[in-house]
């Protein structure tokens, strides 16, 4: 097996959050190419950069519209790369935990659109910036909302602090945005730091949707775009005769291969009262069950 074959069989069986970190590299490596290309040959810095960030400038915005979906993918350094995609990494694992594998796709796509609209209506609207162009590069707002999403969906999570204190992953991710907050003022890419927000906003609505505590028809519309509507057949009745099979045994077996709504409700509310490792090898397996469904 040829190397792109390897790469090709990795992606194509790859859970979403590792297929977002290899699309993220692959965008990382082609735009290092570029831009050195571009340097070396045409006296040229950052020219995919360049392309593939999000302008505060309406007019620029209007010729790049692409840099609304590009932006979220693209990177200015190694280490803005590497930090992202290690967050994305830690705790798209948790997220995947307690949500359907398709939501991995629309938390992160959705959450830098978030991300966008605040950042686009903060430099445009904000005296402080008035006047002013900026440029918004990176994941970060499609993380910040992964992240929001996992931490209020289940607040009791822990997260083992450089291998020794047990923290809560939400206290993790206000910290996230109190360092946003009071550092707008200081750093270099105030505008980055307030897109953070945005997405951590998305996350916020996203979890509280899923929770049920949060229902109006534009955002439930915005989240199930893509999802079909399904018809019952009608007047078709199905008969069987009666088996050896003992009844309990099949529906014990039926209930773990599809658990109600129920009953993952209630493990979810045990994680959120005592914490994931709380559950027993049986209510873990119906948990990932239902995220496979």
């Amino acid at each position: 097996m040829s190397s792109y074959q390897m790469l090709t069989y990795r992606f194509k069986y790859a859970n979403p959050i590792l297929k977002l970190i290899y699309i993220n590299a692959a965008v990382f490596a082609i735009s290092l190419l570029v831009n050195l290309v571009s340097f070396l040959f045409f006296k040229e810095k950052g020219i995919a950069d360049m392309y593939l960030s999000l302008p505060s400038n309406i007019n620029l915005l209007v010729k790049q519209f692409w840099s609304v979906l590009t932006y979220q993918f693209a990177h200015h350094g190694v280490f803005h790369f590497v930090f992202n995609m290690l967050t994305l990494y830690f705790i798209g694992s948790i997220f995947l935990d307690f949500y359907k594998k398709i939501e991995v796709y629309k938390v992160y796509l959705l959450g830098g659109l978030s991300a966008a609209v605040l950042f686009y209506l903060s430099m445009n609207l904000l005296p402080v910036f008035k006047g002013q162009s900026h440029l918004l590069i990176g994941a970060s707002g499609s993380v910040m909302a992964i992240m929001f999403a996992s931490a209020v969906y289940a607040p009791h999570i822990q997260l083992k602090l450089f291998g020794i204190f047990n923290v809560k992953l939400i206290w993790i991710a206000l910290a996230y945005v109190v360092i946003d907050l009071f550092t707008i003022s200081e750093s270099v890419y105030s505008g980055g730091n307030i897109a953070h927000i945005g997405g951590a906003l998305f996350g916020v609505l996203y979890a509280y949707y899923k929770k049920g505590i949060l229902q109006f028809r534009l955002f439930q519309s915005l989240i199930n775009i893509n999802k079909t509507k399904m018809v019952k057949p009608k007047d078709k009745v199905t008969y069987q005769r009666e088996t050896n099979v003992n009844r309990n045994t099949v529906n014990k077996t039926n209930n773990f291969t599809h658990p109600s709504q129920d009953v993952v409700d209630a493990i979810l509310d045990k994680i959120s009262k005592t914490g994931y490792d709380k559950l027993s090898k049986e209510e873990k397996d119906i948990l990932f069950k239902a995220s496979q469904d």
